[in-house]
This record gives C-alpha cells, structure tokens and sequence, in this order.
C-alpha cells in the first residue's frame, strides 16, 4: 500500500510540471499577442487590415455567427457536465463547467484591466479604441472545446476535429466581423488554454483510460491532415496578399485563427494524455 500511494503521488507532481508549464506558456503567449497587437505598429496594422478592407456582406455574416457563442457554450456545458456525471467522472463534470464559465469572466477581468491600466500606452491608438483585448467570445468559444476534450468519452481525435472547426469557424467569425481584433482573438484563444490547464489541477482519473493505438493513429493522421490544409491556406493567404484586397485579409484570419486553434487542442489533447 505504500508503494501504491508513492506511485500515485510521484504520478501527480509528474503531471503538475506539464500542466503548469502549460498553463504559463499559455499566459505568456496571451501577453505577446497583446505587446503585438496592441504595442507595435507592425501589430496594429495587421489587426486594422480586415477593418480597412472589409466587406459588409462578410461582416454580417460573422457577426450573426458570433451570436451563436453564447448560446452554444451554455448547451455544451451543459451538456458535458451531464455526460461526466452520468459516466460518474463527476470532478471532471465540474471541472469541464468551471473551465467555461471561468474564461470569459477572466477575460471580462483583463479587458477592464488592461482598458483601465493600459500598460503600453497604446489602447486608443488601436483601430476599434481600448477595451477590446481579449475577446470575452472567443474564450468561451475555446474553453467550451477544451473543456469537451476533457470529458469526451471517446475516440477523442474526432472530438478534436470537430472543436477545431467549431473554435476556427467562430475565431474567424468574430475577426472577419469586425467586433474585435486578429489579436484579441489570439489572446482570448490562449487565455482559454491557461484556465483549462490549471483546470486539471488536482485530476486522478481513473486507470486504463488510455487511448488505444488505433486512436493514437488516428490523431496522427488527423495532424497530417490539419497540416497539410493549414500549409494551403497560408501559401493562397502569401500569394493573394500581393492583391490589395479584403480577400488576403480573410484568408490570412482564416488560417491564423484555424491555426492556433488546431495547435492549442492538440496541446491540450497530448497534456490529458499524461494526466491519464
């Protein structure tokens, strides 16, 4: 028995280092969005290039998507709280609502703060004026995924592709209509990440919940493939840049936004995978 509590407590601080490196990671990358976006030129230009170059057909479009944030992120947690429950994983069922519920209220708590504080001094120089980093929609969008990585039954790689379409649909929607920046986007997205990793603090499931081989193949391929559409997207985005025309704008949102979204479950995917 105490060979058994030593296993499980050197299993905990072993996965306590990924999780927190995570999470920091995470947290220091939402801080360089922000430098960028909102505290070099370079930045500011590349978040005002949709805002210059729209097109009012799209921007109507992205913001009735993002009207489906809300709505959606209730549902699913809801949703997944029930579905851990009922598998009687019931710390990850709170876990999963905690994670949803905690981004967009942090986020709300950095807009005001940096707003309030503007550290750089550049908040009314951006092109939509202060208080708009980091999106409070686009953290509920990715908290909502993540935290569906974390209670997914399985085959979790089919999870993932479906939140990173669902987190690169709505990413986008919020950028391409014009309600936030590419950056507040960003930072949001990563914001996310830090909560749910901190989120699997204190996590013991339970043993033989590792994903079989045939789901690890599965998620190589997966990767393989996201890849290979991202490298599509980018090289359209680098040739049809050259046109000085909203169409290089939202080619180059969309594969930024699939992007980091894709690259951050993933992360969070491989993260579980040590907890497990």
């Amino acid at each position: 028995m105490v060979h058994d509590r030593i296993a499980v407590n050197r299993s905990k601080s072993s996965s306590a280092a990924p999780r927190a490196l995570f999470a920091a990671a995470s947290a220091a990358l939402a801080g360089a969005a922000y430098w960028f976006g909102a505290g070099t030129a370079a930045g500011r230009d590349v978040d005002a290039y949709l805002l210059r170059h729209g097109s009012h057909v799209v921007e109507v479009i992205g913001n009735k998507l993002v009207l489906l944030a809300p709505p959606t992120a209730a549902l699913g947690a809801v949703a997944l709280f029930a579905t851990a429950w009922r598998a009687r994983r019931h710390g990850d069922a709170i876990r999963a609502v905690a994670i949803v519920a905690a981004a967009p209220v942090l986020a709300r708590v950095a807009k005001m703060a940096l707003k309030d504080g503007d550290p750089l001094g550049t908040e009314a120089s951006r092109q939509l004026g202060a208080g708009f980093f980091p999106s409070g929609h686009a953290a509920v969008v990715m908290a909502l995924c993540l935290a569906a990585l974390l209670v997914a039954p399985g085959p979790r790689p089919r999870v993932l592709v479906a939140a990173g379409v669902y987190a690169s649909l709505l990413g986008f929607a919020i950028a391409a209509g014009r309600s936030h920046h590419l950056s507040d986007v960003y930072g949001a997205f990563l914001l996310a990440a830090a909560v749910a990793a901190l989120g699997l603090v204190g996590r013991t499931p339970p043993r033989g919940e590792a994903a079989p081989a045939e789901d690890q193949r599965l998620l190589a391929q997966i990767v393989i493939v996201i890849t290979a559409i991202i490298a599509v997207i980018l090289l359209l985005s680098w040739r049809i840049a050259r046109e000085p025309h909203y169409i290089a704008g939202l080619t180059a949102t969309a594969g930024a936004a699939s992007v980091l979204a894709f690259v951050i479950l993933v992360a969070y995917e491989r993260l579980l995978r040590r907890t497990e």
